[in-house]
């Protein structure tokens, strides 16, 4: 019988090293996964585009901010993600609650009021950007997409938007 207090001799084996090259693979599946959806692998392809980026309720006094010609900047990363081709503004709307009427139906309807001095500003923006493999637009690792969030800064002004839209050009 051995001593408890003897040492084991611990050995490498076939097990093992199946093992290890099991979460090798799960940990690059991962990466690669990670950055597919960032568009930084499988983007061998580029096409030109204009998007564009809604920017709401700005005060008044920061509507002229914004110009066009200008680069945008992403204001997270301070990369480039496109010139500014358009810009169109619109009074800020929301839903008037304190007009809500009942209808004979049951339904209730309310009036659209307008902020004062408050607006919807409408950047239009043109860029290459790279497509990746699924087909997905990407401008400086974010996705264009309808309703993807995008950190814009124009000068000293800087927001939070959506965009709102795309096109490719060209096609």
């Amino acid at each position: 019988m051995k001593n408890q207090t003897e040492k084991r001799s611990t050995r490498f084996n076939f097990i093992d090293a199946v093992i290890i090259l099991a979460v090798l693979l799960v940990i690059a599946a991962i990466v690669w996964i990670i950055l597919l959806q960032n568009g930084t692998v499988g983007a061998d392809e580029t096409a030109d585009i204009k998007y564009t980026v809604k920017i709401s309720s700005v005060r008044e006094e920061f509507v002229s901010a914004v110009k066009e010609g200008d680069e945008a900047v992403n204001s997270s990363t301070g990369a480039a993600i496109g010139k500014i081709t358009g810009v169109k503004t619109e009074k800020a709307k929301y839903i008037n609650a304190d007009s809500a009427v009942k209808g004979e139906d049951g339904t209730y309807t309310a009036s659209v009021a307008e902020y004062p001095d408050t607006y919807d500003v409408y950047v239009t923006v043109s860029v290459t950007a790279k497509v990746s493999a699924n087909g997905v637009l990407y401008v400086d690792g974010n996705k264009i997409l309808i309703g993807s969030p995008l950190y814009f800064r124009d000068g000293a002004f800087a927001a939070k938007g959506f965009i709102t839209g795309f096109e490719k050009v060209g096609d």
